[in-house]
């Protein structure tokens, strides 16, 4: 009896219908554009250069826009390179022509699917793509004056915790899996809130925005969101990471740093406060049948709605 392999989850083809050639270019024709490309590591590019090796730059692929010029879409690194190296040879490439951004950004992921590409760069990409779920977040972002971008500690205006995001679109690890913007727009509204102007890195860490996604996620309309204003302005968010990662490490058991930061809000929330909030354990998760009915919820389509509209 002959065994037939099957593909359990076979892998997405893309089918682009458009016009390619394989052609030679100089590595000073290709330009990038990180709406549809990650950001040149150059530590990475350097490391190349110097030992640089053209037999071994194998084939680019590019697009050619209407204005002439060559977008990279696999190889910037290569190309960064080489132009690093000084090398003035031809590089062998296969060229589209007629591409979209969304196509050239799809192109790009589908060719780099097996490589590391940085949450960051993927989103942005994303973004290009008109991905409903990046576009969701980038605009509930935009609100805030926020948007997603490698950061510093003095970088204002700025969140890199891209992953943190989804997972609280997703309902924070304690709702039903769903897509919810509204509680991203929470999170972000009572951070910005609390902390306004002087909102920096720390305020939009991963561990500040996933302690407030699972304790918004838990507790819902049984805040008092005057009274979460009050206990977060008396502290720093870089202080409250501290007491977070103080509890987490105290648990014989562990734990991950947004729970434990969760756990700090609600000891502070309670805190010489008359209405307290319930433990954790006593809240029933909601599911994604009563979130509708819930005072909180806001139709996930009007983010979508609302970026095509500005």
């Amino acid at each position: 009896m002959v065994k037939k392999k099957v593909l359990v989850n076979p892998p997405k083809v893309v089918i682009l219908d458009k016009q390619s050639k394989v052609v030679e270019l100089h590595a000073k024709e290709f330009s990038m554009d990180l709406k549809v490309q990650r950001e040149v590591d150059m530590n990475r590019v350097e490391q190349m250069a110097a030992k640089f090796q053209p037999h071994a730059l194998g084939i680019i692929t590019a697009s050619k826009r209407a204005d002439g010029h060559v977008y990279v879409l696999d190889g910037g690194h290569r190309t960064a390179a080489a132009r690093k190296a000084n090398y003035d040879g031809l590089i062998a490439t296969r060229l589209f022509t007629d591409l979209t951004l969304a196509e050239e950004a799809e192109l790009f992921l589908t060719l780099n699917r097996s490589r590391p590409i940085m949450p960051i760069d993927r989103f942005k990409v994303r973004l290009t793509m008109e991905e409903p779920v990046a576009v969701a977040i980038n605009t509930v972002l935009k609100r805030y004056g926020l948007h997603v971008e490698w950061a510093n500690n003095a970088s204002l205006g700025v969140i890199s915790a891209i992953a943190t995001l989804e997972k609280i679109y997703f309902g924070a690890g304690i709702w039903d899996k769903g897509e919810y913007p509204d509680l991203v727009d929470r999170v972000i509204k009572v951070l910005q809130k609390a902390y306004g102007a002087q909102a920096d890195r720390s305020t939009y860490s991963k561990g500040v925005l996933e302690a407030m996604g699972i304790f918004i996620a838990t507790f819902r309309a049984k805040i008092d969101w005057d009274r979460l204003n009050y206990v977060l302005e008396g502290t720093s968010p870089r202080q409250f990471i501290v007491q977070a990662r103080t509890l987490r490490d105290a648990k014989a058991r562990g734990g991950g740093l947004g729970r434990a930061g969760a756990e700090v809000l609600h000891q502070m929330y309670n805190h010489r406060f008359k209405d307290k909030l319930p433990d954790f354990g006593s809240v029933a998760p909601l599911h994604s049948s009563d979130y509708r009915q819930d005072p909180l919820y806001v139709d996930p389509n009007q983010y979508v709605k609302q970026a095509a509209a500005s």
